[in-house]
């Protein structure tokens, strides 16, 4: 399921991309466009990595295998919304029926990591605790959901409390920590203070999120409290001590790889970047000087397109072929990551011109796309043909 989710994810990315680009293929509200990204996309291709990567975490037996559902129920929950942004169905029903389909997924799933975080044998590593908080985000951003529809006259605060506990308590939480594993992966050079940087960072990142979700909803017009954008700002101040700090581990140690043309680090790197750069256009737009849907736009682009492409390079090959790395794998990861580097660099910066305004820089993200889908044509032949699915 893995491998069918990450492609899906990259594909309902690059669809909000070309509905970004020419919104007048297929006529939809921006809400719509956001949750094809996000809930179609992004969200159930975490919580299957989540599923994925506790086992490992926790040095447990794998996954049940009824986990494998929840992400596809999260998944169709992600339909529903989006039919009901473009009117086939009632907004308010969808809305529920998409909180409770996805809610459902996300509850269960904090339950399970709670369970086999207290069934570990030894010590979980510190990054467990960081998918715990991003489903304890993902969960309360779905119970606001239902809330808007019972106090309309506060739906636009809790709007932005759902969009920032979603985007960096949800997603944010989890890049980070899977990056700092998942790069000295790629690289092939272990990074031996991750951990205490991952038990350190936690509290300062969580801080951020509950910061940026408030600051955000308190300062919507209606709601406008004047301290409000300050939290906000102190928010993601707090918020980047972690992938700073991870980036300037990153520095020292791999510039040699993660500065490189082709690789999967290469990409992950520049996804960290983005994050970086999103932040501070964040900040512009709690002051009031860049618009806060630019910044989602450039959160797909500056860093979800180069964190999945660049996970789904490194990760592809195992999750096709499961067990001991040979000439299969080490071939199909280097057909993935060509010119990896550059896509994602294109990615990054189209995401982050179009995040402080200038709209045209969505024309460099999708040159970076077409890189990725140049890319994928091969590898997906030397799967299908040298692969496991040969008859």
């Amino acid at each position: 399921m893995l491998p069918a989710l990450a492609i899906n994810a990259i594909v309902m990315m690059a669809a909000a991309l070309v509905l970004w680009l020419a919104p007048e293929l297929v006529v939809v509200t921006p809400q719509a466009e956001a949750h094809l990204a996000f809930a179609l996309g992004a969200m159930p291709l975490i919580l299957a990595a989540i599923v994925y990567f506790v086992p490992v975490l926790t040095r447990g037996a794998g996954a049940p295998s009824w986990l494998g559902a929840l992400p596809l129920l999260a998944w169709l929950g992600g339909v529903v919304i989006i039919a009901g942004f473009s009117g086939t169905v009632g907004l308010n029903a969808a809305s529920h029926a998409a909180a409770i389909f996805a809610g459902a997924a996300a509850f269960a799933m904090l339950l399970w990591t709670v369970r086999r975080a207290r069934a570990a044998l030894g010590a979980p590593h510190p990054c467990l605790a960081w998918y715990l908080a991003a489903l304890v985000f993902l969960a309360a951003a779905l119970l606001v959901v239902p809330a808007m529809a019972l106090w309309p006259e506060q739906r636009g605060a809790l709007r932005q409390f759902h969009l920032h506990a979603n985007l960096l308590g949800f997603v944010g939480l989890t890049a980070i920590c899977t990056l700092q594993v998942l790069l000295p992966t790629a690289v092939g050079r272990a990074d031996y203070q991750a951990r205490a940087r991952l038990s350190t960072d936690l509290k300062f990142s969580c801080a951020g999120v509950l910061l940026l979700a408030f600051g955000a909803a308190l300062a919507v017009p209606g709601m406008s409290i004047g301290w409000s954008r300050h939290v906000a700002v102190l928010g993601a101040v707090l918020f980047m001590f972690a992938p700073l700090r991870m980036a300037t581990y990153w520095v020292a140690a791999y510039c040699e790889t993660i500065a490189s043309l082709h690789g999967a680090a290469a990409s992950l790197s520049l996804a960290c970047l983005g994050l970086i750069g999103l932040m501070f256009a964040g900040i512009g737009h709690a002051l009031g000087f860049l618009a806060g849907r630019d910044a989602v736009v450039g959160f797909v682009l500056a860093f979800l397109l180069p964190l999945v492409s660049g996970a789904a390079t490194q990760l592809l090959p195992v999750w096709l072929r499961p067990g001991m790395q040979g000439e299969w794998h080490y071939r199909l990861r280097s057909q993935l990551g060509r010119l990896a580097g550059l896509r994602a660099l294109l990615m990054v910066c189209g995401g982050l011109a179009f995040a402080f305004g200038w709209h045209q820089g969505i024309w460099l993200a999708l040159a970076g796309v077409a890189i990725l889908a140049r890319a994928a044509g091969p590898a997906v032949w030397y799967a299908t043909n040298r692969g496991p699915f040969q008859r």
